[in-house]
């Protein structure tokens, strides 16, 4: 297993499918989400244009010349809300690994990659989101040192 640096020429559509999976793992977890497949290319397009804005870089796992999964990182990210804290840091909006392949570590080694892409830039932290109910995912990051920084909370009215 080799993780290497996005290839647009021949890795978009590998994580097009990967996202359109995540996507609709997430759906199940809060069927008001969009499916992966109407928002796919719109997220993507969005997601380069992120990673341009922001210093980053989509990392990509590939075994047996097929990509299983991507990371993105942000290495240089810093929020633009007026009351949120104004220090520079890392931001990874994506992790995913396609379902056939988790459970063999790829995931952690992509955490890994992308941590090291954001100390290499000089960010002192990373931070991530994650959906509440995506247990294996909580306790992945967990396990390698993320806490909790910020909660959402939601009531149905």
């Amino acid at each position: 297993m080799e993780i290497r640096e996005f290839d647009p020429l021949r890795d978009r559509q590998a994580i097009r499918c990967c996202f359109i999976e995540l996507q609709d793992f997430e759906r199940n977890l809060d069927p008001r989400m969009p499916s992966g497949a109407q928002v796919a290319d719109t997220y993507l397009d969005l997601m380069f244009e992120r990673c341009r804005e922001f210093a980053g870089v989509v990392l990509v796992a590939e075994m047996d010349q097929a990509v299983v999964g991507y990371v993105t990182v942000w290495t240089r990210f810093r929020s633009g809300e007026p009351n949120d804290d104004p220090t520079e840091h890392g931001f990874i909006p994506d992790l995913v690994v396609s379902a056939a392949h988790r459970g063999r570590g790829i995931g952690r080694r992509l955490l890994h990659a992308a941590e090291a892409r954001a100390r290499e830039a000089g960010a002192r932290t990373i931070r991530l989101s994650v959906k509440a109910g995506n247990a294996a995912a909580r306790s992945l990051y967990a396990a390698e040192g993320f806490g909790d920084a910020e909660i959402f909370l939601e009531k149905a009215l």
